[in-house]
């Protein structure tokens, strides 16, 4: 009974060596390669090393077919900025076009990584050819992931693209309450609310502010920047895979309804002389189920204004940072911190 082993492998066309080498791809089915400029070769040999005589088939009645383990598939190379598949990484400098075209960008390997293993829908990647080991730890049989030259990859975004790693993934539909609420009304919770958080920079901080301190949830008002820009994410370190964001067009009946089916508590973080110093607040989670401060609700304002006068009133309490006759205001990233150690601090 002979014994015999397929071997597929993808060369290029031209017969010249690729930045991987003339064989990329061996004993894998890879739907790109005929687009791409690849052919096939298929080769038959047995366990004594001779190769299956041309015109001849396996008899599978007395021979072994043995398929050998697959490799992964390589980088797709690209070398045409006209060609569609680069369209969502096109002048990322210029504007934030990803909030209506349903795409999102996440830029560096780390904020990649992060958006790779989380649940939202990755489109493909692009890699410089300089690059291309940052991305090794990724499966390109699951990902499509292109790779491009230095010179052509920052032409294509806009700006020198010295990160060499970027990602085009899918944004998702704002979640509801009931998507991220737990219907259990005695679990602790914490939610922070941003009526209008239009700075990008304190808007990143704070999404992985809120992941760290373990924040159920961020619920920002129609104001405000949006969160799954690029900037947002870069500053985030891609934590805004993993925390629900629910962006308002309406953020009062919202508020109302956490208020009134699910037992929260709001306070406004106010610089007023008249609120209540955090200190009065119990520490972490030293507040016991069914009491008042067992679901809160964090209110900031941006960084110029503060809260609007109608949010402050909202609140059920007003709470402030003591600070020195020297300081009037701390950034609110900065205050962010100082609140959710305090309130969620074990």
């Amino acid at each position: 009974m002979a014994k015999w082993t397929q071997t597929v492998a993808w060369t290029p066309r031209s017969g010249r060596n690729g930045p991987w080498g003339s064989v990329l791809l061996v004993n894998h089915h890879w739907p790109f390669a005929e687009a791409g400029g690849f052919r096939r070769i298929t080769e038959w040999s047995s366990e004594s090393g001779g190769n299956l005589p041309h015109g001849e088939s396996l008899d599978l009645a007395s021979d072994t077919l043995v398929q050998e383990a697959p490799t992964r598939m390589p980088l797709i190379p690209l070398t045409d900025l006209s060609d569609p598949r680069l369209d969502p990484y096109r002048s990322l400098k210029l504007s934030n076009q990803t909030r209506t075209s349903g795409h999102l960008i996440a830029e560096g390997h780390r904020v990649v990584k992060r958006l790779v293993e989380s649940d939202f829908a990755v489109d493909s990647i692009l890699v410089t050819h300089r690059r291309a080991h940052m991305v090794e730890g990724i499966d390109p049989d699951r990902y499509r992931i292109y790779a491009l030259s230095d010179e052509l990859a920052s032409q294509l975004v806009g700006y020198d693209f010295h990160g060499g790693v970027v990602a085009a993934g899918w944004r998702r539909e704002s979640p509801a309450i009931s998507d991220w609420l737990p219907h259990d009304t005695a679990t602790r919770e914490m939610v922070v609310v941003c009526p209008r958080m239009n700075d990008p920079d304190n808007l990143g901080t704070l999404i992985r502010l809120c992941v760290g301190f373990g924040v159920r949830a961020l619920i920002l008002g129609p104001g405000s920047t949006d969160p799954f820009s690029r900037r947002v994410l870069r500053v985030s370190m891609g934590h805004a895979f993993f925390l629900p964001i629910m962006q308002a067009d309406d953020l009062l009946p919202q508020l109302t309804a956490l208020r009134e089916r699910h037992g929260f508590q709001f306070l406004a973080t106010v610089l007023e002389p008249g609120a209540t110093p955090l200190e009065r607040f119990p520490f972490g989670s030293s507040s016991e189920p069914g009491s008042r401060s067992f679901r809160r609700g964090l209110l900031f304002g941006n960084e110029a204004d503060g809260l609007e006068p109608e949010w402050v009133d909202f609140c059920d309490d007003r709470v402030t940072i003591p600070m020195g006759p020297r300081a009037d205001s701390l950034n609110v990233a900065v205050s962010a911190g100082i609140f959710l150690h305090w309130f969620c601090g074990a």
